[in-house]
């Protein structure tokens, strides 16, 4: 079995926390794994984490975001709201938002989101 580096990125959510677990192999993303404190009570909750990671995998590793940015999955995430949303201090009103910040949050530390700036601006 390979050894992946992992970046994880905790968010706070109405139900509790999110981890965000991105998998990298030689700085490369490889693959995300979504864990909450709410998939302890349902498997509905673990299932629906599993179908997002994979989603976001396979657009992370293809690069297929919409209009060629690494941003254009996440805003179809980003400030998805749900009953149960608390006020917090990154102001994150769903496990979606949670999830679409975390992404966004690791793209920039991988300076993803630089490279497309820069590569708008050549253009």
């Amino acid at each position: 079995m390979k050894d992946y580096e992992t970046v994880t990125i905790t968010k706070m959510v109405g139900c509790g926390h999110i981890y965000c677990l991105f998998l990298e192999e030689e700085d490369t993303f490889h693959k995300l794994f979504i864990k909450g404190d709410m998939t302890k009570d349902t498997l509905c909750g673990e299932s629906w984490f599993n179908s997002i990671a994979k989603l976001l995998t396979f657009a992370l590793r293809r690069s297929s975001w919409e209009g060629n940015t690494k941003r254009g999955i996440v805003k179809q995430l980003l400030n998805q709201r749900c009953p149960n949303a608390i006020v917090n201090k990154d102001r994150t009103v769903s496990c979606a938002d949670a999830i679409a910040r975390a992404v966004l949050e690791y793209a920039k530390s991988r300076d993803w989101i630089q490279e497309e700036k820069e590569a708008q601006e050549a253009v």
